[in-house]
């Protein structure tokens, strides 16, 4: 495969990749969200809530606050549960949106003979931790909060799928910064750049607090997505002229 011929199939790859996250992991959300058997906000429900086997049978919220021992989940304030139709499909939507992660930045290697030594770091480094958040994510749709794919056994599956959280909101970050300098390197638009360093508040919160505000996980999560979305279009139209 010539040169050119390899850089513009990354190319394509990339485009594609931030396509398929967006669409794979909204589209499935939205599903979720809708066949989720009690009413839910994004004020009184994580994202990875959506993604539990079993929810409360009060028509609650899985994470309720007490004022003594904190944020508990309403099993261990005895509430029965019932089960979640619409936990595979957000559950897929995650498994799916980290492959459409991978590819994306998979992607990135069209760049990676632009003769700039710290722009070239920058690129790799891009690539490796954009594929460990994608791995990341999938880890999350497969061990879910309370189970994997109808296994449920909150105790074992549960701190995989903490561990993995931490991870993916962590590559975020770093993903986040280094875009910043590496979208405006490459010449795309710079409101790119300050988007992208921006919204690395919304992470920092979300690491820091412990991911005790729900809000804070649904605007970290999609504004991500929305940066993908706005680097593979930059890309994409850069390249188009």
């Amino acid at each position: 495969m010539s040169e050119s011929i390899n850089k513009d199939f990354y190319k394509k790859l990339s485009y594609l990749g931030g396509i398929f996250t967006i669409a794979f992991y909204v589209g499935f959300l939205v599903i979720a969200w809708i066949l989720f058997p009690n009413d839910a906000t994004p004020l009184d429900h994580w994202l990875s809530d959506f993604g539990r086997y079993l929810v409360p049978d009060d028509g609650g919220a899985v994470w309720r606050w007490d004022d003594i021992l904190g944020w508990q989940s309403y099993t261990e304030l005895g509430i029965g549960s019932i089960p979640n139709p619409g936990a595979i499909f957000y559950n897929l939507g995650c498994i799916l949106g980290g492959v459409g992660m991978i590819l994306f930045f998979t992607g990135f290697l069209a760049y990676k003979n632009i003769n700039d030594r710290v722009f070239k770091l920058g690129t790799y480094a891009l690539i490796i931790i954009g594929i460990i958040g994608g791995l990341s994510l999938i880890l999350i749709g497969i061990f879910a909060e309370d189970g994997i794919f109808f296994y449920v056994n909150k105790e074992l599956i549960n701190p995989i799928h903490h561990i993995a959280t931490i991870w993916f909101f962590l590559m975020l970050i770093i993903i986040k910064g280094i875009s910043g300098y590496w979208t405006w390197k490459i010449g795309l638009n710079p409101f790119i750049a300050v988007y992208a360093w921006i919204i690395i508040i919304l992470d920092i919160i979300l690491v820091a607090t412990g991911n005790n505000y729900a809000i804070i996980e649904w605007l970290s999560v999609l504004l991500s997505l929305a940066l993908i979305g706005i680097i593979a279009s930059g890309l994409y139209l850069k390249d188009k002229k």
